[in-house]
């Protein structure tokens, strides 16, 4: 598996012309280092729980919760429906039950997924800015433990910051997606088909071709500060390595004038 290439906190020109316009994935290392919630991550997770439970709105956002049993992963389950169960909660509540988590041998695997920024954390945008994206594209939360997100793709360009907590991501090219065993549209535990092969622990015997897919893989893990650009129908799974993670990302149409 080859890394993903590196660009130190390239500007926005840089960006346009040297990145998106390649039309390949990117490590971009330090682009949020100011960001205050990155910046308080770095000197304690817990402050940084703190202070999003301090600016947090009244809205209740959506969370997912699998069983210890499921090692993190959000998929399928043995009845053809999905391993986790859906509930909602205050971001603070949700925060203080993370953190409860954090004590537990097995912890359950817990998440609010795509929660958009601006609604949660109110102010979020002026106070995080990210230069590099359209300025339609809307800043989104991904909350949870060491959790996994299945191998997936989207029809849209996509810049994932890593605000705290480590994550790693596994990029498959559009052309491996025969190699990666997609699952049916519906029910789909991302909202579009996810692969059928555990990343973290492969089964070749019943996905065989999975080893081509892994010869095409990219792979990266991005510390508090760092960003991912994944260009549109780039496959990626993402993997959760703390016990607490903050990511948020900006989707965009591909092609879009502001990167043209």
């Amino acid at each position: 598996m080859q890394q993903i290439p590196e660009w130190n906190a390239p500007t926005p020109e840089e960006f346009r012309e040297h990145i998106a316009a390649r039309r390949a994935p990117a490590v971009l290392r330090g682009t949020a280092a100011s960001w205050p919630l990155v910046r308080t991550a770095l000197d304690d997770p817990h402050d940084c729980m703190a202070l999003m439970s301090r600016q947090a709105s009244r809205e209740l956002i959506d969370v997912i919760r699998a069983d210890p049993a499921q090692h993190g992963r959000f998929h399928y389950g043995n009845d053809e429906g999905l391993n986790f169960e859906r509930g909602f909660a205050p971001l603070p509540v949700f925060l203080t039950v993370l953190r409860e988590q954090e004590q537990q041998a097995h912890p359950y695997a817990m998440a609010a997924q795509g929660a958009i920024a601006e609604r949660y954390l109110p102010g979020f945008r002026a106070s995080h800015p990210m230069p590099l994206v359209p300025p339609s594209a809307e800043p989104r939360l991904w909350i949870g433990n060491a959790a996994k997100v299945a191998t997936h793709n989207d029809p849209t360009d996509n810049i994932a910051v890593v605000a705290a907590g480590r994550r790693r991501f596994t990029l498959f090219p559009p052309e491996a997606e025969d190699d990666l065993y997609m699952g049916p549209a519906s029910p789909s535990p991302a909202g579009t088909p996810v692969s059928m092969v555990h990343v973290t622990a492969p089964d070749f015997g019943t996905y065989p071709g999975y080893q081509a897919a892994l010869d095409k893989a990219l792979e990266a893990v991005l510390e508090p500060g760092d960003a991912i650009f994944i260009p549109a129908d780039w496959f990626h799974h993402v993997e959760a390595l703390e016990r607490f993670n903050l990511l948020v990302n900006y989707w965009w149409p591909k092609g879009s004038p502001a990167l043209a």
